[in-house]
């Protein structure tokens, strides 16, 4: 097992107002994932028990995001289940005002307990850190203390930096579910930093790649579509005269063009989640054709050296 710099394990004043603020980015869903990276980054010679609260915000940030948003997912389509059930069971059911305002109220709350459930983890977190108490997230935290190798009780606490690195690695994987703002967190381990093993630097580089070529496809599909909406609409106008019809075909048209684009690019979050987890179970993971060419240009990323 590997370590850094042994420290004693209690709160500094420091590790305080670190510890906080860090759990704080929390509230922004995810999108401020890459000031956890930043701050373990440059406090990586600094106490365990900063570092170890550091990576458990980031994993919640990372891995507690995208089971909540699955989760979410999974709500709304039962609300939407539900209520095409009520509108078969109940006739008129537009027309029933009680029985619409009582759904629409079911889905708000539903809705805002959702987001209370994922807020609140975080929220406690800057709490217990502020007053200097060990802070563990559900399902997360213990397992993260067991992996790392921390005991908080101990005289001078270590972690697996090994693991470490794997761990802000995977998560840079995994954060290919939030456009743009995912590409931040592994760029800045690639680029603004060399202190880090070759092994993590490779994989924050094809990460980094691997995300920029998702995130251009995203925009650019997006884009092109509105584009070949007002096309089509323009081209109806020439062809049929100006009249309300041009604006819904062409509406509908780059609807369509969209629509085809959310089909295709959850595979390229699917692949990057995979990734992940392949860095998490202790594998080497590199992208079809995006991972091999950078692996021949750097010559590393075969195996974890942490540094």
């Amino acid at each position: 097992m590997h370590t850094i710099n042994p420290q004693p394990t209690m709160f500094s004043s420091q590790d305080r107002i670190l510890s906080a603020l860090v759990h704080l980015t929390a509230l922004s869903f995810g999108n401020l994932s890459f000031l956890p990276v930043i701050l373990w980054s440059e406090n990586r010679r600094h106490s365990a028990t900063l570092r170890f609260q550091i990576l458990q915000a980031l994993g919640y940030q990372v891995l507690g995001y995208t089971l909540w948003a699955i989760g979410l997912l999974f709500l709304v389509l039962l609300s939407f289940l539900g209520l095409l059930t009520l509108s078969g069971l109940v006739p008129n059911l537009a027309q029933n005002e009680s029985l619409s305002v009582a759904f629409s109220m079911f889905t708000v709350v539903l809705l805002l307990g959702a987001m209370g459930l994922f807020l609140l983890p975080p929220l406690l977190g800057v709490l217990l850190c502020g007053m200097g108490k060990d802070f563990r997230y559900p399902l997360l935290g213990n397992r993260l203390a067991r992996a790392l190798g921390y005991d908080p009780n101990a005289p001078q606490a270590t972690l697996d930096a090994e693991f470490e690195e794997r761990f802000v690695a995977a998560m840079g994987h995994f954060g290919v579910i939030f456009p743009l703002w995912g590409i931040f967190a592994p760029a800045w381990l690639w680029i603004n930093h060399t202190s880090h093993s070759s092994w993590l630097k490779f994989q924050s580089a094809q990460t980094t790649l691997y995300q920029i070529v998702v995130n251009v496809m995203y925009f650019g599909l997006s884009f092109g579509a509105l584009l070949a909406g007002v096309a089509v609409a323009l081209l109806f106008t020439i062809t049929s005269g100006v009249n309300e019809w041009s604006v819904v075909v062409g509406i509908l048209f780059a609807a369509f063009l969209m629509s085809c684009s959310l089909l295709i690019l959850p595979i390229f979050h699917i692949l990057g989640q995979w990734a992940g987890l392949q860095i998490l179970l202790g594998r080497d993971f590199k992208y079809p054709l995006l991972g091999h060419w950078l692996a021949k240009r750097t010559a590393t990323g075969q195996s974890t050296d942490a540094g």
